[in-house]
């Protein structure tokens, strides 16, 4: 019998998928994330002696009924998207992935991508309103770079390979006027200018035997002809830039990994993702010098590690994708770190949170101004570009609000102006807080990267925010001060006709049940142009008017 590894999803015998050998490919939705899976290894002899690894970390075996099997509990919880697996046998190793899928219809690869994207679009962005001037150093550093960041350029790799192949199979190419040196016996094709032109240098030969040159040469002919021809050359603006961005890739990712090998913590328990991003680091780096080795850059010179303004990066279809590709390749390799970059792709949900945020920040910038805007708050000073670890705060003069990411409201006896919580303390995603000498307003956003069903559970914090918010007054009144409260999610329901006649979650989307209770869901979701970002604030601060300081609790 020959060996076989099998997914049992959900623990479901009669869904039993092959993943080893000659792996079978998992339709769409069997394979989720949050259930609990079991790989069943079968037919190896020494199957006692087999250990399986998800991203470098051993799963949990299970007592086997039989000698020849084995079996491993896998609960991935909230990771979405493809995982790398080895199962060590006996002598030998064997690599293959798993891809899960999420619980419900929502975004994972593409969506982190595209948030860490726009987290650093945005950063530069609104660090150049910032009062620091310190330049974003292109290089590894000193310090290993976030896995976010990592995760973004492992995810460009592929579509770097495909680019460049692509490319590959049919570059642009240009005719090279090149002098050519041939014996005058040779030169049968040599033009009347080019003969003449090769007397002025060389040795002439003297014609013997009957006479067969124009009377005008009087008998003499160069030794050698030197002539213009054109050749086919990819040695070319383009090629020398992109050839010159790989190796420029490749050596960051070999520093990365170097770096995080001298970072490694001594407890071997606590370095096996360091391990992990060193051996993804030497592979993306090897993956991209094997580039190198096309003939595309054989002959190929060296030039600056980027694309210039000529029209080849505009006009071709698959340079231009490789433009955009080493525009995301600079943004992922630049000097920028933070808390919240740390995530890998398991926590996207974590991601979404400083994502809407910023996106936020940059949209209120854009509707209102950049006049008199603080963004000081949002960063840390020091070399690079560091986000603020825990609270920030952006305020906007123009538009009379600060909005402030993972504000603190303790207690609200011991806070100085009586603004607080009557319970615990409380961290929303967002708040949107008006400004001294404004009208007393505070909106609180709780991102929740959830979708369908997802919601309903996720109301609990936007009521538990909207309540437990309060002010206590001089007459030692205690009124709520929250005026609207929304979900943040990437999910999104057309709202048509009565909001009381629409199921849940669709009714918290719907216009007139947010301005009627000013509570519900906004869609923010992953891609949305920058006008879209727009009008989603746009559409809470209208939903929100009025939201003054409530009623008592």
């Amino acid at each position: 019998m020959t060996a076989a590894l099998h997914i049992w999803p959900d623990r479901d015998r009669s869904r039993a998928l092959r993943v080893w050998p000659d792996p079978e490919e998992a339709p769409a939705g069997l394979i989720q994330e949050t259930q609990e899976h079991l790989f069943v290894l079968s037919g190896a002899s020494e199957a006692a002696r087999a250990d399986l690894l998800i991203d470098e970390a051993p799963l949990e075996a299970l007592r086997a009924s039989r000698a020849d099997e084995a079996l491993w509990r896998w609960s991935p919880g909230f990771h979405a998207g493809a995982v790398e697996c080895r199962l060590k046998l006996p002598g030998t190793a064997h690599d293959f992935t798993v891809v899960t899928d999420p619980a419900e219809r929502k975004l994972t690869r593409d969506a982190f991508d595209v948030m860490v994207r726009e987290i650093l679009e945005d950063t530069f962005a609104l660090f150049a309103l910032s009062p620091f001037r310190t330049g974003v150093a292109r290089g590894a550093g000193r310090r290993p770079p976030p896995i976010a960041r990592l995760e973004f350029l492992r995810s460009r790799i592929d579509l770097i390979a495909r680019t460049v192949t692509a490319i590959d199979a049919r570059p642009r190419r240009i005719l090279r006027a090149e002098d050519e040196v041939t014996p005058s016996w040779r030169a049968a094709r040599a033009t009347a200018p080019e003969v003449l032109k090769s007397f002025r240098s060389g040795r002439l030969d003297r014609e013997t035997g009957p006479p067969r040159l124009p009377p005008a040469l009087r008998g003499h002919l160069p030794a050698v002809i030197r002539r213009k021809v054109r050749r086919s050359s990819l040695d070319i603006a383009a090629h020398r830039q992109m050839k010159a961005s790989l190796e420029v890739w490749a050596r960051w990712l070999e520093n990365v990994a170097q770096m995080l090998v001298a970072a490694a913590p001594a407890d071997p328990e606590d370095g096996v993702a360091g391990r992990l991003w060193t051996a993804r680091s030497r592979r993306m780096a090897r993956r991209l010098r094997q580039l190198l080795d096309l003939p595309l850059f054989e002959d190929v010179g060296s030039g600056p590690p980027r694309p210039d303004a000529s029209a080849i990066w505009r006009g071709d279809p698959q340079y231009r994708r490789f433009a955009a590709i080493h525009r995301d390749m600079s943004r992922g390799i630049a000097d920028v770190f933070g808390d919240f970059l740390q995530m890998p792709l398991a926590r996207t949900f974590d991601l979404y949170e400083l994502w809407a945020y910023l996106r936020l920040v940059r949209a209120a910038v854009d509707r209102f101004g950049a006049d008199g805007v603080d963004v000081s708050g949002l960063f840390d000073a020091g070399s690079g570009i560091t986000l603020a670890a825990g609270q920030a705060v952006v305020r906007l003069p123009a538009a009379g609000f600060a909005l402030c990411f993972q504000r603190r409201y303790r207690e609200f006896w011991i806070e100085k102006d009586g603004r607080g919580s009557f319970s615990r303390e409380m961290r929303p995603d967002v708040a949107i807080e008006a400004l001294e000498g404004q009208p007393e307003r505070l909106i609180v956003l709780d991102a929740k990267y959830r979708i369908g069903a997802g919601l309903n559970e996720a109301l609990a914090s936007a009521h538990m925010y909207r309540d437990a918010l309060v002010n206590a007054g001089a007459d030692s009144s205690i009124r709520r001060i929250v005026g609207a409260a929304y979900l943040l999610s990437p999910d999104s329901y057309m709202g048509a006709g009565d909001w009381r006649t629409t199921g849940m979650p669709g009714r918290l989307f719907h216009p007139a049940y947010r301005s009627e209770f000013r509570f519900g869901a906004v869609t923010l979701a992953p891609g949305m142009t920058a006008a879209e970002i727009r009008l989603a604030l746009d559409t809470i601060l209208e939903d929100a008017e009025g939201g003054e300081e409530g009623a008592p609790p």
